[in-house]
């Protein structure tokens, strides 16, 4: 019949909050949840600025009660397969939820009791026998199981006549996924009494991606809620990308991928104007008189703080602030909120996300050291006197044990450095800036960029020449194993296992011989930007004649032979360079 749309795909990159909406969303049309004896519904829009989202929100709720199940597929696959399909997951996720073990074959047992009316029975029967409660035990998959078996057959004697007839039952699960949604919407509207069900999958997108048959359980799940569930059972799924980019992204399974775009035509995209708007909120609001103070030294020193924190060369710097965005985002620029969630991003990558914190929990431990991650005599940046910002270094500190699973070796050349030339010194701040930034390899770590992201004060003067001379310092330290290196990005630290390979190659030193056979080699093959001589020169005279050139770099060919014409090349020192034009004129 006719059925409305139920999919929903919620988007965003690492740590921008998607989870966190999809879960308040669900808690907040749950009429059972609630915190400390308070409706969560209650607590929610208490902390709306404007009333329209929470008359909003309780008239859903009052009209259409739901039952909610969040399921995180990150942390709660099944234990015995991590690629077990979504349908499968998500119905032992409902088991649990209602109530039922979490040992499969005990839950099997329970619901089916449940659903035949006897399970009430079943209980009173386990309490008698062993005078104890069963949900005490039902988890046990030795005991839970051994009991159970002893109970059974009183209760479903046709089914189980003897103990050792449950005991030898071998569970498995071989239905197919509209049974399974059928009875997740069952189990749902039996445990709550709501006819309208919402159901939650966390990171839905990294989980199916990489395989297709993954991929086509969930759409046939969805397909299935949408049909049996008459526009009544909801699916929200997220992921770190839309489906739209995943498809054009995806090079297996796009086909697959775009079947699944039509099941989640409803799309929300969390974006990093949604991060700095809620962290402006949260985190950086500020008092009139705080305001004000800002707004006062932004018209004072300004021009000046732009001119010194500009970055160049990178996307991430969309602009200089004006006064309202810097008083709004203070301690932090906009472009320390672009790099900081892209650093994010690429660890995320990296790691799969592991352990990795969310972007609003890393930009309050950057202020505050929620997680005290911060040595306990550091300065947390929040009590800072006013006109500190937020620098590159503060991120490498907070972030410091994340970039040590990705790159563990610039880890140790920051602490080389710190060795060297002392903790709080310039040079192990400018050592942290290289580390921070490393891993986002498309982030030119030029001294320019370097120097602005280490701007601390503002009225202070520019840090540029002391930046370059810090760099100078660590390179010479061959131990710290920082180098400039514009092919990876500007300033590196190199890895032990890079070192050696390096240094043998920076201490060959070519032959004559070799030297001209490398120049022979340019010249014939040309570069990315110029074909030198891949195509042997040539014209034709008057149409009619064509002639060729033949070319040499000193008395070795490089292209054609005994041609009309001959091309001689010299290398020559720019220092002897009018001289020798000079002796060739004259020849």
């Amino acid at each position: 019949g006719q059925v409305t749309e139920v999919g929903i795909w919620v988007s965003g990159f690492y740590g921008s909050g998607k989870s966190s909406f999809t879960k308040y969303l669900g808690a907040s049309l749950d009429p059972a949840r609630t915190v400390d004896g308070k409706p969560f519904l209650d607590l929610l829009c208490d902390r709306f600025p404007r009333n329209e989202i929470p008359a909003a929100l309780r008239t859903v709720s009052k009209k259409h009660p739901t039952a909610v199940v969040m399921l995180d597929l990150g942390a709660e696959q099944l234990a015995e397969s991590a690629a077990a399909p979504v349908s499968t997951v998500l119905y032992w996720k409902v088991l649990q939820w209602a109530g039922y073990s979490k040992e499969k074959k005990t839950a099997q047992l329970e619901f089916t009791l449940d659903r035949r009316g006897k399970y009430g029975e079943f209980k009173d029967k386990y309490r008698r026998r062993y005078n104890s409660e069963w949900e005490e035990i039902h988890n046990d998959p030795l005991i839970g199981v051994a009991r159970a078996a002893e109970i059974v057959p009183e209760v479903l004697p046709d089914d189980f006549p003897t103990p050792e007839s449950f005991r030898g039952l071998r569970f498995e699960e071989a239905r197919d996924v509209r049974e399974l949604a059928r009875e997740i919407i069952d189990i749902c509207r039996r445990k709550t009494g709501h006819e309208n069900i919402l159901l939650l999958v966390d990171e839905a997108g990294q989980y199916v991606a990489p395989r297709g048959e993954l991929i086509l359980n969930l759409d046939g799940l969805a397909r299935n809620l949408k049909e049996l569930g008459k526009g009544k059972v909801w699916i929200a799924a997220t992921g770190q990308q839309t489906l739209s980019e995943i498809v054009e992204k995806a090079a297996h399974n796009s086909a697959e991928l775009n079947k699944l775009r039509d099941r989640f035509p409803i799309s929300i995209h969390l974006d990093a104007s949604d991060i700095r708007e809620i962290t402006h909120r949260r985190l950086l609001d500020k008092s009139e008189e705080g305001r004000k103070k800002l707004e006062a030294l932004f018209k004072e020193h300004g021009q000046s703080t732009v001119t010194h924190t500009r970055l160049s060369g990178t996307a991430l710097f969309k602009g200089d602030p004006d006064s309202g965005t810097f008083t709004r985002l203070y301690p932090f620029l906009p472009q320390h909120f672009d790099l900081l969630l892209e650093l994010i991003r690429t660890l995320a990558r990296s790691t799969g996300g592991i352990g990795l914190r969310s972007a609003i929990r890393i930009i309050q431990d950057v202020l505050v050291d929620k997680s005290r991650v911060l040595p306990a005599d550091a300065v947390k940046l929040a009590d800072r006197e006013i006109g500190a910002l937020a620098c590159v270094d503060d991120f490498y500190d907070t972030l410091r044990a994340d970039i040590a699973k990705v790159l563990p070796h610039v880890i140790g050349g920051v602490e080389k450095t710190a060795k060297i030339f002392g903790g709080d010194s310039l040079e192990t701040r400018t050592a942290k800036a290289v580390a921070a930034l490393q891993p986002v390899e498309t982030f030119p770590r030029t001294a320019e960029n370097l120097a602005a992201l280490l701007y601390r004060k503002i009225g202070s003067p520019g840090l540029l020449d002391q930046v370059r001379e810090a760099l100078r310092k660590i390179a010479s330290e061959k131990e710290c194993g920082l180098i400039e290196d514009p092919q990876a990005g500007g300033w590196v630290f190199l890895s032990d296992a890079v070192k050696p390979i390096r240094d043998k190659r920076n201490s060959y030193a070519p032959t004559s011989g070799e030297c001209a056979r490398a120049r022979i080699d340019v010249l014939k093959q040309g570069t990315a930007d110029h074909a030198m001589f891949r195509v042997q020169p040539a014209a034709r005279l008057e149409n009619i004649k064509e002639v060729r050139a033949a070319v040499k770099l000193g008395r070795t060919p490089v292209t054609g032979g005994s041609e009309d014409v001959e091309l001689r090349l010299e290398v020559v020192d720019p220092a002897l360079w009018d001289g020798n034009l000079g002796e060739f004129l004259v020849a």
